[in-house]
């Protein structure tokens, strides 16, 4: 289980990986929750600045995926 620090630091390290990826890039699907794919562009409207449930299960998958 992760903890809020644990979030915390994902978070920050999307935003960094974010930061430093060519803009071509950040139009990849790097997650699906539900049945909704999302970009690096849409992953980073739900983690920016109020972490939603869906971003929440983004970073999840991210970590799992081993891209954070």
């Amino acid at each position: 289980m992760l903890l809020l620090k644990d979030m915390e630091e994902l978070r920050a390290s999307f935003m960094n990986k974010y930061a430093n990826l060519p803009f071509g890039a950040r139009e990849e699907i790097i997650a699906v929750v539900g049945d909704i794919p999302f970009t690096w562009n849409s992953a980073m409207i739900e983690i920016k600045d109020n972490l939603t449930p869906t971003g929440d299960k983004i970073l999840r998958q991210l970590n799992d995926l081993k891209i954070l």
